[in-house]
């Protein structure tokens, strides 16, 4: 019967001394990593959970599921559209984002707000409407005042302002879980028509 050498590789006792050293270096390398990426995970969890849910838009466009927010936040422009919204929605609260050339319309939003005995969260001012930064920024703040106040239905009507400032706006909706919306009219001596307006979903939390 043949004897099977139990020194099957034909190592010597150092270099097996040697591999067994550098598995338990390798084996501490890795608990390391791991525990340093869990403690890592959780302190930025937040950030992470925000990352993961970028950019996936669930439900782009179609018919509206619902339309009994709690909350409505708009980017102003005008206030036509916004008081028509408020009108057909009657939402318990609602958030402005402004621009200085649009201050005077949010002070008339908000005054027919409060008239309705809807209650009025915040005004972010956007001091560059250009800068799409900012207006994110801005907007996950109001959202976050709108949770605050316990809302947590609500959607972001990025109908008015410029294209940065309704992209901006979009985007914060998209990471904070939020509802986005538009509505669509036309126009009739520069001046939307609203006996033609249609709210229009852009994108809804799954």
């Amino acid at each position: 019967m043949e004897i099977i050498s139990p020194n099957l590789f034909a190592f010597d006792e150092s270099t097996w001394l040697w591999l067994d050293r550098y598995g338990i270096i390798v084996g501490d390398l890795v608990m390391t990593l791991t525990i340093l990426a869990t403690i890592y995970g959780f302190i930025c969890r937040n950030k992470l959970h925000n990352w993961f849910k970028r950019n996936r838009f669930p439900s782009i466009g179609g018919q509206l599921e619902h339309s009994h927010w709690q909350g409505i936040i708009f980017t102003v422009s005008r206030k036509e559209v916004p008081l028509w919204v408020i009108k057909q929605i009657n939402p318990m609260a609602i958030g402005l984002l402004s621009s200085e050339s649009s201050r005077n319309a949010a002070q008339e939003i908000r005054v027919f707000a409060q008239q309705m005995g809807i209650l009025f969260i915040e005004e972010e001012v956007i001091n560059d409407p250009d800068d799409p930064a900012e207006v994110n920024r801005k907007a996950k703040k109001v959202i976050h005042e709108l949770k605050v106040h316990g809302l947590d239905e609500m959607a972001m009507d990025i109908t008015g302002g410029k294209t940065p400032m309704s992209l901006g706006a979009f985007m914060a909706a998209e990471e904070m879980g939020v509802d986005s919306i538009y509505v669509t009219t036309e126009y009739k001596d520069n001046k939307p028509d609203i006996t033609t307006a249609k709210i229009k979903a852009i994108s809804q939390v799954a």
